[in-house]
Order: C-alpha cells, then structure tokens, then sequence
C-alpha cells in the first residue's frame, strides 16, 4: 500500500489536535501587525489577534509561506512516505499555492499540490476525507478524484458582522462602507472562482441568517448527504446552537465547528458566521 503524507496550511483551521489524530502537516501562514510577523496558530492565537484588531488603528497584512519552507517539509514527510498530497487555500487569495508547487518541483519525490478554492472548512472537510480514505487503502489518485469531486459541489455563505475589515481591507468603497453602517446592511458573502465574492447584501443580521439558511435548505432538503462545517469569527456559542438547530433539522448531515483564525479573519474581522458544505461522496 502506497504510503502518503498529508499537508495543509493554517487557514484550514484545523485544531492541533485534530492535525495529530490524523497525522496532516500544517504550514502556517503569517499575520504582519505593525511589522511584527506572527505565524498564525504558532505566534498569536485567534483571541488575541481579533482583540488586537478591534483595538489597533493598522490594519495587519498577511503573508504565505515561504518556498523554502514548503521544501523543508516535503523532503522530511518523503524520507518515510512514497507520496506528499497537499491541498491548500484558494490561489485567488494566497500565494501559498504557487509556493508549494515551486516547491514541489525542488525535491526528490512525488508531492500533489491541490487547490481547494476555498479556506477553513472547504480545505478541513475534504482533506480529512482524504486521509481517512488512505487509511482504507485510496491511492492517490483516488484521493485526488474524491477531492475533485467534494470540490466542484462546495457551497460557502458568510455573514458578515461589520463592513469595517473589507473596506480596510480594500474589498469596498468608503461610501459603501459608510452607508451600510447607517443602514445595518448585513452583506452575505460566497466564494465564485476561488475569490470572496458578494452574494447579497440584507437589511440587519436576522434577516441575513434567515437568507443564508433558506440558502442552505434549499440543497439540504433534497435529502442527499452533506458535510457542514459551521465556521465563526468569536461567535463560538452562536456557532454550537446553530450547528445544533441544523442537526435537528437535517438527519442527513454531518457537522462540524471551525473558528476563523488571523489570516482570513484580517479580511472578514470578527463576529462572522457562515455555512460551508458539500456533497458526501462515501
């Protein structure tokens, strides 16, 4: 049986102890406050990088891995393992891609390089699929095919707290900015072609939830099975009731928790919740 390794980076959002319990390699990207660089999950934890951000009047950057990096970890994981398989955040919003693939053709061995075209969740949810399937003797490019296919059936709606993190962030004019704070516009966000897109913009939170779920309903009551992931930005409680609303709701899904981290969390800020699900293929 083919021996493979399993590498992501941190904007799966995968708790440490779930990276060990399913043996993936994590390669951190990194938040830049103020010229200090903190590598996400290693230097700043996701509580001390939304206080830091609610307080500071610089809006932090954020950077990806360097090549070398990616290199170090792929010749260690190919000393015991016959292939790497690395599925990665969405190349519209990160070079971390195109630096593993640079990577990737620097080391002896075979290493797959996938993007997931998305983050958080839709890179967690598929890529523990994948290492469960290896276990039960996948090859990679079974692997690859799984991928492929919880890939192309992924959906993502996020509500968004405050429009403050995408104006500063460059994502909206300061108009749009500042008349959807008068008018409580809630936007909802969604991915289209690898990028953070706008789904629609709704008058005050309830109503944005209420679309996002009827969003949700809409492919979960067909009853086919699907893997959700109830992803949030310090809004942990909110995030297990609606996971449990959802679970006594659908008997066909599969849930799941996962908090935003700094990376991803510079651009959206704190008090997010979104939904990200996909087709089961087991």
């Amino acid at each position: 049986m083919t021996k493979i390794a399993f590498v992501t980076d941190s904007t799966a959002y995968l708790t440490p102890e779930k990276a060990e319990a399913f043996g993936i390699t994590v390669v951190p990207l990194s938040v830049v406050f103020e010229g200090e660089v903190y590598r996400e999950g290693v230097d700043i934890s996701a509580a001390d990088f939304y206080q830091r951000l609610t307080a500071s009047k610089a809006f932090p950057t954020t950077s990806q891995p360097p090549v070398g990096e990616f290199v170090e970890v792929f010749t260690r994981l190919l000393e015991t393992h016959d292939v790497v398989m690395c599925l990665l955040l969405s190349s519209k919003l990160s070079g971390t891609f195109e630096s593993a693939q640079t990577a990737a053709q620097m080391v002896d061995g075979q290493v797959i390089v996938v993007d997931s075209r998305i983050s958080s969740y839709g890179i967690a949810g598929p890529l523990l699929d994948g290492v469960q399937l290896a276990k039960a003797g996948g090859t990679p490019e079974e692997i690859q095919a799984l991928w492929a296919k919880e890939l192309d059936t992924m959906h993502a709606y996020f509500v968004v707290d405050t429009l403050e993190m995408l104006h500063r962030g460059g994502r909206i004019g300061g108009a749009a900015a500042v008349f959807g704070a008068l008018l409580q516009i809630k936007p909802i966000l969604t991915m289209r072609d690898g990028r953070i897109d706008l789904f629609e913009k709704v008058r005050t939170h309830k109503r944005a939830m209420e679309r996002m779920l009827s969003e949700f309903d809409a492919d979960a009551r067909t009853g086919r099975r699907l893997k959700v992931g109830v992803v949030h930005a310090q809004r942990y409680n909110d995030a297990v009731a609606l996971r449990d609303q959802l679970t006594s709701q659908y008997p066909n899904i599969e849930t799941d928790i996962s908090e935003l981290g700094p990376v991803i969390g510079a651009h959206t800020g704190p008090g997010l919740l979104a939904l990200v699900y996909y087709d089961a293929q087991d």
